[in-house]
Formats: C-alpha cells, structure tokens, sequence
C-alpha cells in the first residue's frame, strides 16, 4: 500500500501579495517545493519521478493542515478531509523552476474568514505584512508513493530508499506544524524539503548537525520552557551557536544564553530585552549595544525560504528589482539637478529676451534716424555695421557756413532757408 509523505517547506514571506480573482479577494502565498535530485530523510527523489508527477498539483485542494482522520491521514478530496481542513484554499501556476517546483496558494479570504482557522491564517498573513515577528507559515505537499530499494550507486549518494511517486493528492498550509509525523501516526511521514542534499558523487551523508536541525532542537526547546501553556506559543527568531532570541506569545524579544548537551538544550532562566536592526541589540537605558560578537552573528540565511541555490530565474528576477530600485534612487537623487537646471534655463532665456529687445528697440532708433536724412528707403535697405556706420555719420556732421551750427534741424542737417539762400 502506497504510503502519504509530506514534503514541508516555508512560504517566502515577502512574495506574499493579494489578489482579486472571479470578483473576490484573495491572498496568494508562493512557495518552492519537490526538488529533483535530492535525498530527503534517507529517501532519493529522482528528476524523473518529479517530473512526471508535479503537475498533478495544480487545481487541488491547500487544506489548513493535513487532514486526518482517527490519527490517520486522509485525502484532502475525501469528505473527511474536506470537513477537517478546506478553508477556501487551492493550488494554481504549478510550474518547474530550476530545480524545484514553484506553486501558490489561493485563499479565498471571505471564505476563510468563515473558519476559525481560516481567521488565524489571514491573521497570521496581516502579521507578516506588518513586518512583526510572528512564527513563518509552511506548506506541505502530500504526494503518495512506494519506497523502493535503492541500487548500489543510490545507495552510496546516501540514499536508504528511492520514491516510486503514484500521485499528488494537495498542498497544505502549515501554521504550527513544522515538526516531522511519523509512520506510527498513520500512514505519515513528514520530510522537509528544506533540508535537501544536493547528490554527490561518493559524498555520503551530512555529517554533523545542520541548520535547521539546530533550529528545530532549539523551537521544540524554546516551547516546552517558555511556552508550557495550551494556548501559548514561543519560537525562535534568530540564534547562534551559545544564544538564541525567543519571541513569547507575540510579545518583546528577549535573547537568552543556552548550552546544548547531546541532544538536550537547556536555556538560562533570565534573558534581555532586544530590538533588531542590522543584527539584535540589546536595549539598555534607551541606548542599543552590540549584543553578538562577530564570531556569533546570526547564520544570515536564516530568514531564507532554503539553503538551495538560486534558480536562474530567481537570479533574473532579483537583478530586475535591484535595477528599479536603482533606477528609482537615482531618479530621485537627480530631481534636484534637474530643477536647478530649468530654473538657469527660466533665467537664460528671460536674459536673451531682454538683450533681443534692448537690440531691436536700439536698431529702430538708428533706423529712424537714417530714414529722416537718406529716406526710409536707404535707412530699410540698411542692417548690421551698414547701418551703424550711416548712423554715424548722422552724428558726427560738421556744420556748415558762419554759425550754421544754430541753425541747424534736430537731425544735424543745416535748416534750408540757411543753406540756399
């Protein structure tokens, strides 16, 4: 018989974005899921059996949580399934992304805010939006398969079995459970597609403790000693090898020393009050200090939906939002510029205006001269320094006959009675 494995990863919250969709509102989660190639919990998911199978996801149901019913799980299309966790939510543009499989999440928001939990998922998504520090949401994909035996070159990538996919059956919306199910749950299995490994060649298995398995020890920790309660909750929002931040039932953050022995973590009874900016600081009497050594900064790629690698695409698209951003600044940053530059042009071109009519009204006068001694004729065909130097010439005429300088017209010629007597 088939068995149900779960494959989890985490929605990116910062892709989240609302959408109307047949005249109604909806919230559209995006995720990465299935990459090809990959050993997840011992078992090898090959690009062959993802290939053949991920589009089986589109159009199906993205119950909150996977549906159970009597501790087993059930299909999220059975009538069991429906009743337990439909809250308005399917699955649409299912599409292979570099070497994963990229689908969202379409939550009808008037039909979710019909269900309790519908209203915790749109709260929890109001939260995000805010940029306050609240647990990050997950999907699982539920896909049907056999687990097969693996030959001797699967074998030492490190694989203990192969999946034989049959189908997928939905994508469900996780808020509290990221931890692993287990057979012994039902027909069950949790595996995190964050943790994927990359096949090697002879490479083995992961040595050591990962990332996110710290991560995971470090929640389960956090919860059992600060959040004891039914209806309480704490979670671990970034940590370091000796120091973790908790943030308890929506409220401060507070970064508590803890030491890890073995398999159990045990955190110091009393922590201090901190505020993020580039890193956690702590707040002390209205100042910040640097609480983390550079030895103990924060693992960067905590915040990030996986410790895979960009896609090409996802390369593209970031290098096209970086441009716009780009783009926005510097043309932000030119505005002042290019005021000043229109308001010289204003002040040049009010300049030029005024040198012009000055020009005009001074050539009009020479004109007007010229035309009262040679005619308007001669003074019309005149321009330039042809008509400056006639101009001249009006001035400087010297009188002519005894005191003929008296007698002369306002023009500088002799009067006639004078001159043809």
């Amino acid at each position: 018989m088939p068995m149900q494995v779960n494959i989890t990863t985490k929605v990116n919250s910062q892709s989240i974005r609302r959408e109307t969709h047949n005249g109604r509102e909806h919230l559209v989660l995006p995720s990465y899921t299935l990459p090809a190639n990959v050993v997840m919990n011992g078992g090898l998911y090959t690009q062959e059996q993802i290939d053949a199978h991920y589009k089986g996801l589109e159009g199906t149901l993205a119950p909150l949580g996977h549906p159970q019913v009597n501790g087993q799980f059930v299909s999220a299309f059975s009538p069991e399934g429906i009743n337990a966790g439909h809250i308005g939510a399917w699955n649409r543009n299912v599409k292979k992304s570099g070497n994963r499989i990229y689908l969202e999440k379409w939550v009808d928001v008037a039909r979710a805010s019909e269900s309790e939990g519908g209203k915790e998922l749109l709260e929890r998504v109001a939260a995000i939006e805010r940029g306050e520090d609240v647990p990050p949401i997950h999907t699982s994909v539920a896909a049907f398969l056999d687990q097969l035996e693996p030959n001797e070159q699967q074998r030492a990538t490190g694989a203990e079995w192969v999946a034989d996919i049959h189908g997928m059956d939905h994508d469900a919306i996780l808020l509290h459970e990221v931890g692993a199910a287990t057979p012994e749950q039902g027909v069950g299995l949790m595996v995190n597609a964050d943790l994927a490994q990359p096949l090697k060649a002879n490479s083995g298995a992961l040595v050591g403790e990962s990332y996110r398995e710290r991560e995971q020890r470090l929640d389960c920790a956090a919860k059992a000693k600060f959040a004891p309660g039914e209806n309480e909750y704490a979670w671990v929002a970034d940590f370091t090898d000796s120091q973790a931040v908790i943030v308890r039932n929506g409220g401060s953050a507070e970064v508590f020393g803890y030491k890890s022995d073995g398999e159990v973590i045990t955190f110091d009874d009393t922590g201090t009050a901190v505020a993020r900016q580039e890193s956690w600081v702590a707040i002390v009497a209205n100042k910040f200090k640097s609480l983390f050594t550079p030895q103990e900064q924060p693992a960067t790629n905590h915040k990030t939906e996986g410790d895979m690698p960009l896609t090409t695409e996802e390369k593209q698209e970031l290098v096209s939002e970086i441009g716009k951003g780009l783009a926005a600044n510097f043309a932000e940053a030119l505005n002042p510029i290019k005021e000043a530059i229109t308001g010289l042009q204003a002040n040049h071109d009010k300049l030029a205006e005024t040198l012009t009519a000055n020009s005009r009204a001074e050539e009009k006068t020479k004109r007007e001269a010229v035309a009262k001694v040679h005619g308007e004729i001669v003074a019309n065909a005149l321009s330039g320094e042809a008509l400056d130097a006639m101009f001249k010439t009006i001035g400087d005429a010297a009188p002519l006959g005894t005191n003929s300088a008296q007698q002369q017209t306002e023009t500088g010629a002799p009067a006639a009675s004078e001159y043809f007597k």
